[in-house]
């Protein structure tokens, strides 16, 4: 038993009920000068006994079963010490890796497992059989340069990793920025991060150390990253719901971005536009405390990336339809040219993540969630937005895009093509903004009728969708292949005529449907 254990199963210099904010910035390892001669390290200091060299072994059973509860166990040894460190995840993700820890000295030889008393992991080792089945699995070697920032009253660790994650099968070499926040606000973190993306070519990192040890042996999970619950609490003000919604589809977009870069997938590039898209709704669902400069330029940049997504994707659903055709010889030249195209659109793509005006869109927008100009603002106007309840806001505005879609729906025969997507925009917004807030409004009543409205709502929005990949479909190919491609896909005026009495029943169902939010 380690000689720090005490009576009431504390250990002694343990950090109790911690917490760890964290942003990982990725770059090349030829890129790590720039760093150390930026301005900004003339104002850092470097800390005693912080760098150097790091191992690290991290401890799990064979197949996993603390990294699938959230749990990481590792052991580190710096400077002739060892720390146990024992990290759990959080439910609600956002850009800065938000985790409790736990760490206390240990003696050297492996984890002490007695110091899990207090922490996440003491039920897991409670159990003798996974307890008995824990054993090195990774290891990770670590050249660290740790430095201290002072900005805006905040402290803040810059450590530049030079770093290798290593199984005995096989290994990956990495380059990375940690910057924790040891104490302040985390808006200097962001601001702190923004400054230094400016001019050094950084990728946000959601991936951690252990994640990349796991990923080494095929545990990690690389599944897409789909929209996630958000628990927005009854007494939450416009301000904390909005920021709470936004992290989220932030993370939706980074941790998707971070996979893409790594495989061609079309699911994680749908569901990294779809974060986009739910970014760009939430900014609207609470625009009137959005109303500034630099909140209308970040909207702006925001939609310019998530534009950048659309011809891969739009080519995505053309190649899926095409596959599908039950014309399958007229289908065959018209696929392989979308294939080629769709090939040609994602090398642009992946060009484009790569760009300091992608990277610095994506992290400029997490400064301004944390804290940008919108949050500051003293006009009363924007003053009273921030502090208006959020149910109440939540009402009001479902109210008034409700009755904008009821009036569309009543007259679906008469929309053209045009209006009818314009429809299908005001239901998806609508559709997000009521799974935003969903826990603004508890009871069995009002979750029955929310699931029952947002059933009709989804019902006609791919009603819609099928209607606008139809129009969009049409113009994805060069004119020779256009003709087959209207009649290999099904984009034709007969399937038209199928989809538009659906969409007529679809609508009709919509109007009678009862607002839960009343």
């Amino acid at each position: 038993m380690n000689a720090g254990w005490q009576d009431k199963h504390k250990p002694a210099g343990a950090r109790d009920t911690a917490s760890e904010i964290e942003l990982k910035l990725e770059l090349a390892a030829d890129a790590t000068g720039q760093l150390l001669h930026h301005p900004l390290m003339e104002q850092a200091r470097m800390p005693p006994d912080q760098g150097g060299a790091l191992y690290a072994v991290y401890y799990d059973p064979a197949d996993g079963a603390l990294h699938k509860a959230g749990l990481t166990l590792r052991v580190r040894e710096q400077n002739g010490r060892s720390t146990q460190t024992i990290k759990s995840e959080r439910k609600a993700r956002g850009l800065a890796l938000d985790r409790g820890e736990w760490e206390i000295p240990v003696d050297g030889g492996g984890p002490d497992l007695a110091a899990a008393a207090g922490t996440p992991l003491a039920a897991r080792v409670s159990d003798e059989a996974l307890r008995a089945d824990i054993r090195p699995i990774f290891r990770v070697r670590t050249d660290r340069q740790a430095f201290e920032i002072k900005r805006n009253g905040a402290t803040i660790e810059l450590a530049l990793d030079e770093a290798e994650a290593s199984t005995d099968s096989g290994a990956e070499q990495f380059c990375e920025v940690e910057l924790e926040l040891k104490g302040g606000d985390p808006s200097a973190l962001f601001a702190l991060a923004d400054d230094l993306v400016d001019s050094i070519p950084f990728h946000l990192s959601p991936i951690t150390k252990s994640e990349r040890g796991y990923r080494l042996l095929g545990q990690a999970d690389n599944a897409p990253v789909k929209a996630g619950r958000i628990v927005v609490p009854t007494t939450a003000s416009c301000a904390e719901a909005f920021q709470m919604i936004a992290r989220s589809c932030l993370f939706q977009i980074i941790r998707n971005e971070a996979l893409l870069r790594r495989r061609d997938d079309s699911e994680l590039l749908h569901q990294m536009r779809v974060g986009f898209r739910r970014l760009d709704a939430s900014i609207s669902l609470f625009k009137p405390m959005l109303r500034d400069r630099d909140s209308d330029a970040i909207r702006a940049e925001l939609r310019w990336a998530g534009k950048r997504l659309a011809p891969v994707r739009d080519l995505d659903v053309l190649i899926a339809r095409l596959r599908k055709a039950d014309e399958k010889d007229m289908s065959l030249p018209v696929l392989a040219e979308a294939e080629r195209l769709r090939g040609e659109a994602f090398a642009s793509l992946l060009e484009t993540l790569s760009k300091p005006r992608f990277m610095r869109t994506i992290l400029k927008a997490a400064t301004w969630i944390e804290s940008g100009r919108w949050l500051k603002r003293p006009k009363p106007a924007i003053m009273a937005a921030r502090e208006l309840p959020a149910r109440t806001r939540a009402t009001r505005e479902f109210s008034r895009r409700w009755q904008r879609i009821r009036k569309d729906a009543r007259r679906m025969a008469d929309l053209d093509g045009k209006a009818r997507h314009k429809l299908r925009i005001r239901i998806k917004k609508l559709r997000y903004g009521v799974e935003f807030l969903a826990t603004l409004f508890p009871g069995v009543p009002a979750r029955k009728n929310r699931k029952a409205m947002l059933d009709l709502l989804e019902g006609l929005q791919d009603v819609l969708g099928k209607l606008n990949d139809i129009e969009v479909g049409r113009t994805l190919l060069d004119p020779p292949f256009r003709k087959p491609v209207r009649k290999a896909a099904g984009y034709t005026r007969r399937r038209v005529r199928k989809l538009l009495p659906r969409a007529e029943k679809a609508s009709r169902a919509l109007v009678r449907a009862e607002p839960f939010w009343a």
